[in-house]
């Protein structure tokens, strides 16, 4: 398909996204940008549902900002978060991360890309992340699994990489409508389009996706 033809397939996917997400949001718990950034990071490879457990108790008792995590030191910081996969070394990024933003930016959390992905641990995704959620940032996508999967499924990507994926949906989404592209994609691979078994006998988006047959026919595979 030629671009032309991208940008379209693009706007007729959102028309029917929007009307059938129109509450889609992160799935993260969060009541401020630093919780934000900081459950986002310490979310990569573990699920959303794990990082709402541990985290929100420890915002409102113990970590109401960066200066909160560093005088509490890593030991307890590491122990807080056993839970959490990969703990020792997003621990480590994590202290790094608030050592920068007491130093650097006066314990606030910057509002822009640039400056969030000088932060240790924290990449583009979840700079984007807190840009769309925390600072009314429409032009960011998010580059998570989902959109990857859905992205590529409906024939909109050809690339692996996060950063090319990226450039790629910059080209043929609006960019006032980027951030709610990522969350309403984001949403329907959670719904529906589901990694292993896609959902395609009910997908509203059956008469768009250049995917399905083939989808269909694995899922029958699967079934027998």
């Amino acid at each position: 398909m030629n671009k032309a033809q991208l940008i379209k397939r693009v706007e007729d996917i959102l028309k029917i996204l929007n009307r059938e997400y129109p509450e889609a949001r992160t799935h993260l718990d969060f009541s401020s940008p630093f919780e934000l950034l900081v459950s986002t990071v310490l979310a990569a490879q573990c699920t959303d549902v794990r990082i709402n457990l541990v985290m929100p108790p420890l915002y409102k008792k113990i970590y109401k900002g960066p200066k909160d995590i560093l005088k509490d030191g890593i030991e307890n910081f590491t122990n807080n978060i056993k839970s959490i996969t990969f703990f020792n070394s997003k621990a480590k990024s994590i202290i790094g991360m608030c050592e920068m933003l007491v130093n650097d930016f006066g314990g606030k959390v910057p509002g822009t890309i640039e400056e969030l992905t000088k932060l240790p641990g924290v990449g583009r995704k979840s700079a984007s992340v807190v840009l769309g959620n925390c600072f009314g940032q429409k032009d960011v996508i998010i580059v998570d699994t989902h959109l990857k999967r859905v992205s590529g499924r409906l024939g909109l990507i050809e690339n692996d990489n996060p950063e090319k994926i990226e450039t790629e949906l910059k080209e043929i989404v609006p960019s006032e409508q980027q951030y709610n592209y990522s969350l309403k994609i984001g949403e329907h691979g959670r719904v529906i389009c589901d990694a292993k078994k896609p959902k395609c006998e009910e997908c509203f988006l059956n008469n768009i996706c250049p995917s399905k047959n083939l989808l269909t026919k694995q899922n029958k595979k699967a079934k027998k």
